[in-house]
C-alpha cells in the first residue's frame, strides 16, 4: 500500500511538473510568435526593438528552463531564492516591451503607471518575480477583451506595490480564493492549465510577499503584491 500511494504521489507530482512547463513557456513564446508574424507580413516593425524584445524573451525561456525543478518543488515550500541587484526601471521596462505586443494584437491599452519614487537599484529575485508579473499580466490580457491592462508600481518605506488592473469581466466571489487552487479556472475561463496563479501566489509568498484579488463583477479584476525590496543606495 505505501508503495501504491508512492507510485500515485510520483505520478501526479510528474503531471503537474509538464503542465508547469507548458504553462509557463507559452507567454514569452507567443511575443516570439508574435514578432515572427509582424515581420512575415511586412508590417514595419523596428528591428531593432523587436530583437530587443525577443532577446528579453529568450532571456525569459533560459531562465525557466534552468528553474524547471525549483517550480516542481513549490507545493512543498522549497525554493533557491536568488537575491540581487537589479535595476528596477529597466527591469519593470522589459516586461512591459514583452507583454505589450499581446495586449495591442487585442486593440488593448497597455500602460505603465509608476507612483513616487522609485529606488534606482534594489535587491530582489529578480527571475521569480518577472515569472510572477508575467502570468498575471498575460491572464489580464487573455481574459480582458476591450479596454485596458495596466501595471501600476508604488514604493514606500521598503515595501513595493505591484497591482495589475485589467477592464475584464472580472471574477465572481465565489470563484476569488479557488482560483488560487491548483488546476482550478473561474467561471467563463476555461483556457489554460490553471497554474498560473497557484504558481504565483506561492511564488510571492516564499519571496516574503503577498498576492491578492480585489474584483467585482463586470468591474475588472486587480492583482495586488505587497513585498518588500530593499533598496540600494549609492551604487554608481
Amino acid at each position: 500500500e505505501t508503495a501504491r500511494q508512492s507510485a500515485i504521489s510520483a505520478n501526479l507530482a510528474k503531471s503537474r511538473y509538464l503542465a508547469s512547463v507548458s504553462h509557463e513557456i507559452r507567454s514569452p513564446l507567443n511575443a516570439i510568435y508574435g514578432y515572427a508574424q509582424l515581420f512575415e507580413r511586412g508590417d514595419g516593425v523596428n528591428a531593432q526593438e523587436a530583437a530587443r524584445v525577443i532577446l528579453r524573451c529568450s532571456e525569459h525561456l533560459t531562465n525557466l528552463v534552468e528553474g524547471l525543478l525549483d517550480i516542481s518543488q513549490l507545493e512543498f515550500g522549497m525554493l533557491r531564492v536568488r537575491t540581487e541587484e537589479v535595476r528596477l526601471n529597466s527591469f519593470l521596462d522589459h516586461i512591459v516591451s514583452m507583454m505589450r505586443p499581446a495586449a495591442h494584437a487585442k486593440g488593448l491599452a497597455f500602460t505603465l503607471e509608476k507612483t513616487g519614487r522609485l529606488p534606482e537599484i534594489a535587491r530582489f529575485d529578480q527571475n521569480r518575480l518577472r515569472q510572477v508579473l508575467i502570468n498575471l499580466l498575460s491572464n489580464a490580457i487573455k481574459f480582458t477583451q476591450q479596454g485596458s491592462v495596466t501595471l501600476k508600481v508604488g514604493y514606500a518605506g521598503q515595501i513595493a506595490t505591484f497591482e495589475v488592473k485589467d477592464t475584464g469581466p472580472g471574477i465572481a466571489p465565489e470563484d476569488r480564493q479557488r482560483i488560487f487552487e491548483p488546476f482550478e479556472r473561474g467561471e467563463g475561463r476555461e483556457s489554460g492549465a490553471g497554474l498560473g496563479l497557484a504558481i504565483s501566489r506561492t511564488l510571492v509568498e516564499i519571496l516574503g510577499g503577498q498576492l491578492d484579488l480585489v474584483s467585482t463583477p463586470e468591474g475588472g479584476s486587480c492583482f495586488r503584491i505587497v513585498m518588500m525590496l530593499s533598496e540600494v543606495a549609492g551604487k554608481a
